[in-house]
């Protein structure tokens, strides 16, 4: 029987890139899911290549959701039996979008060499272009 899960919490420390003994690289990470006052530990395993890459590009405290296949194991602790809960990841959603990348402007930054435009005009550009054509005139019958 297999389980599916979808877990939201925050990254508890930064993930890892490791190698298995196969010799395929995985992402590790340890997530911090809250309920209430109660936290429980999820431990995320990631084997595909995009998934992994979205969750290394995060850092330590940054929110995200996994979804993928349930994995329970017990361990002993000082006498005491725990749980253990994974989630081998299929899907890795980062809380936050990733940045936007910026394009360098051939020959510098244009923008920076005219002069600053009144308050009139920058309003007027919202309906006309830089070259004075009106953007909003068109052949619409109405």
């Amino acid at each position: 029987m297999t389980a599916h899960v979808l877990v939201t919490g925050a990254l508890f420390r930064a993930p890892e890139q490791r190698t298995s003994k196969a010799g395929k690289p995985f992402v590790t990470a340890t997530i911090k899911a809250k309920d209430g006052d109660a936290a429980q530990w999820w431990k995320v395993l990631v084997f595909s290549e995009s998934a992994g890459a979205e969750l290394l590009r995060l850092s330590d405290g940054d929110a995200l959701s996994v979804q993928g296949t349930l994995r329970v194991e017990t361990y002993d602790k000082g006498g005491e039996t725990k749980i253990s809960c994974t989630c081998i990841a299929d899907a890795v959603l980062p809380l936050r979008a990733a940045p936007k990348e910026r394009k360098a402007k051939a020959g510098g930054d244009a923008s920076r060499d005219r002069p600053e435009k009144p308050a009139a005009d920058r309003d007027r550009l919202d309906r006309y272009g830089d070259d004075g054509t009106d953007r909003f005139h068109d052949d619409m019958p109405f």
